[in-house]
């Protein structure tokens, strides 16, 4: 009996990780644009238009709390775009010298196209990101902008970027595109926890299922989204999530829910600034959104945790107490296939060779992280972010 039980410990995670290879968001088993592979970046794609002469405007919204150390370099690298462009910050109740730091960034530039709106106080059952971008919607709707860019105030983009996405979203008839920013991975904790974060993140939000207009999953990553303004004229969508911590993945659902096409991918032409330099920071940002990301469900947490521990540390625990050569194989196999799932993320990031081999370890942070999400909000009335109980 305990002999079946250590094939069975053996043999499942193998075939797990050999349907996550290979046949796991794989549209009609074409093996191109696999979960793993890292590939869907909008550099990749083929645009075939040169630069749009159409009289495009865009208003960048930036809900920006606490962000004098990042918000003028964001400001900067926006005004650098080649595009008619109206920049609309929400100084979200900052203790600090955000307003002032961006006021002296428009003027050192000497460009007058900005407005700040000091936001008003969070009412109840909304979240504080949300409420923000509610406010930036609403203001600037009254406008005539044929597209919204949703930025965070410590996003740096890149030289064209924004002609790109424009060209790339006209030409795919697109509603809705966003890019996971490239996060910074410089420090220890950055090189253990960051890649994996967007590993993840692009294993429970395949790219290739939510570029998939005919797929019901949908997602988007909130540093860089890039929407046409008539999702807006309506209703203010952000009414719709007005309690979800998690705007972004939400805001694609609506979207995508209401017949939309909407893009997702990676890219290097969009950077984040924030520096994740301790365990604490990190452990922050995932606490705050992961037991939400589970619907607040015990059973799922419970569901995941063990599904966590039998793919991601099963293979290691079965490899060490095993005296049987083929289970010795199966479980050497399903190591293997765990690293080459990892290996295109890890050379995205540019990681040392030895953090290629860091999955296992960051999956038990990234599990703790996420039972302590739970355990904030049953014991502790919720997680805190930037100030704020959620």
């Amino acid at each position: 009996m305990l002999y079946i039980v250590e094939i069975m410990l053996s043999i499942i995670p193998f075939f797990a990780w050999f349907y996550l290879l290979f046949f796991y968001a794989n549209r009609k088993l074409q093996f191109n644009e696999l979960f793993w592979k890292s590939n869907i970046k909008i550099e990749n794609q083929k645009i075939h238009r040169g630069v749009l002469k159409q009289n495009f405007s865009i208003c960048f919204i930036i809900p920006a709390r606490n962000e004098q150390k990042y918000i003028a370099q964001t400001i900067k690298s926006i005004l650098s775009q080649k595009i008619k462009k109206f920049v609309l910050i929400i100084d979200d109740n900052s203790s600090d010298n955000t307003e002032k730091k961006a006021k002296q960034t428009f003027r050192k530039a000497k460009f007058s196209q900005f407005k700040i709106i000091k936001g008003k106080k969070l009412p109840m059952n909304w979240s504080g990101k949300v409420w923000a971008l509610k406010q930036g919607v609403d203001a600037a709707i009254k406008k005539k902008f044929s597209h919204f860019v949703f930025i965070d105030a410590d996003i740096i983009l890149k030289d064209k970027v924004i002609g790109k996405t424009l060209n790339f979203m006209t030409e795919r008839k697109l509603s809705m595109l966003s890019l996971m920013a490239k996060l910074r991975c410089v420090t220890f904790w950055e090189n253990l926890l960051i890649p994996s974060f967007i590993y993840f993140f692009q294993k429970l939000y395949p790219f290739s299922k939510v570029n998939n207009h005919n797929d019901n999953v949908a997602a988007a990553a909130g540093g860089f989204i890039m929407c046409k303004t008539e999702l807006f004229k309506k209703i203010n969508l952000y009414e719709l999530i007005k309690d979800k911590i998690i705007d972004d993945c939400n805001l694609a659902k609506i979207i995508k829910d209401s017949g939309n096409h909407i893009w997702l991918g990676l890219t290097n032409l969009v950077e984040s600034q924030r520096n994740y330099s301790r365990l604490e920071q990190v452990w922050k940002m995932v606490t705050r959104t992961a037991y939400e990301q589970l619907n607040n469900s015990i059973l799922i947490l419970i569901t995941s945790i063990l599904g966590m521990v039998m793919i991601y540390l099963m293979p290691f625990i079965s490899l060490i107490h095993q005296n049987s050569i083929n289970l010795i194989i199966i479980n050497l196999a399903s190591i293997f296939l765990m690293f080459l799932s990892f290996l295109p993320t890890a050379k995205f990031y540019n990681l040392t060779f030895v953090f290629y081999f860091s999955l296992p370890i960051s999956s038990i942070i990234y599990m703790l992280m996420t039972i302590n999400s739970a355990y904030n909000y049953y014991l502790k009335n919720g997680n805190v972010w930037k100030g704020r109980k959620y």
